[in-house]
């Protein structure tokens, strides 16, 4: 439904003004065949890896402010259900303003914490993703944020209001990049239940993008803390192929949880890729189980 208020929204604007606008369409495919194995059963099917749709704008007001906006969707090319029994499921959708002095948007949204981890899940979206280890990958509505343009050169802020029936949290980030590193330290203030802190770093040694997540977690009712870490590197085979590994460690989902993935990834063209992935998911109290798929991305 607040996808197509915006949506009308937007089209209304688009279509009854003067202002300059850019307006697009876009979205990704993804989704692949895979076996899960584990102690008790072993199954195969197709899987959808977070595929989506959306529309997106910019309303240039003038020479120094602009309305933007997005209405992004989830959909499952698989069995075409991606939320339960609904055909969408929604994902980042916001309205807001932005200018010399940074973006401040409402909607939908990824909080300041999740997006903290910059691209070291490597395995964003699959059965190897973080959100199975670690605490924190939180996707909110009634969400006001704020993001920052450079403070000083490579430095910029985020942050987050989220407004929920069981009480407000907040989520901030503050961002450092320079040729070489790319750092985040993110903060959750009682999101969903927890107070979370969470170092990210990528950086580039010789052939080999690596990349190290620290955070530490806290359940408010329990006052019970737990640490985990991400450890990940891309080694780039080709202008088209990479192989990857990754191992995720925490207690914070699964008692004694490790998570240890491979991949392989080949480009056929600028939209299209193909992957390989084998993953292992352990803990002392659900034992383990095996991922294996292939799979295929394509964005237009």
């Amino acid at each position: 439904m607040r996808a197509k208020k915006l949506f009308a929204l937007s089209a209304l604007i688009f279509f009854t003004s003067n202002i300059t606008a850019s307006v697009s369409f876009y979205g990704k495919l993804n989704f692949s065949y895979e076996n899960e194995d584990s102690a008790e059963e072993s199954n195969t099917d197709f899987v959808n890896n977070a595929s989506r749709i959306g529309i997106k704008g910019n309303f240039k007001l003038n020479d120094k402010y602009s309305l933007i906006f997005q209405a992004e969707n989830e959909i499952d090319p698989t069995d075409g259900k991606a939320d339960g029994e609904k055909v969408f499921k929604e994902r980042n959708t916001f309205v807001g303003i932005k200018g010399d002095f940074g973006k401040l948007y409402a909607g939908i949204y990824d909080s300041a914490l999740k997006l903290g981890q910059l691209k070291v899940d490597l395995f964003n979206d699959t059965r190897a993703d973080i959100k199975y280890i670690l605490q924190g990958e939180n996707r909110m509505n009634s969400f006001v944020g704020y993001e920052s343009p450079e403070l000083i050169e490579g430095m910029k802020v985020s942050l987050n209001s989220i407004s929920q029936s069981s009480g407000d949290f907040y989520s901030y980030s503050i961002t450092y990049k320079t040729e070489n590193i790319n750092s985040a330290l993110s903060v959750d203030k009682d999101a969903k239940g927890f107070d979370s802190i969470r170092l990210a770093l990528m950086f580039a040694v010789y052939n080999f993008d690596i990349g190290l997540l620290l955070q530490n977690s806290k359940k408010i009712s329990t006052n019970k803390k737990d640490e985990g870490h991400i450890f990940s590197i891309n080694r780039k085979l080709s202008d088209k192929s990479s192989i990857y590994f990754q191992n995720a460690k925490s207690d914070m989902k699964i008692d004694d949880g490790e998570q240890r993935s491979f991949g392989y990834t080949y480009k056929i063209n600028d939209k299209t890729k193909i992957f390989i992935h084998q993953s292992s998911r352990e803990s002392s109290n659900k034992g383990k189980v095996d991922y294996i798929s292939v799979g295929t991305e394509y964005k237009f």
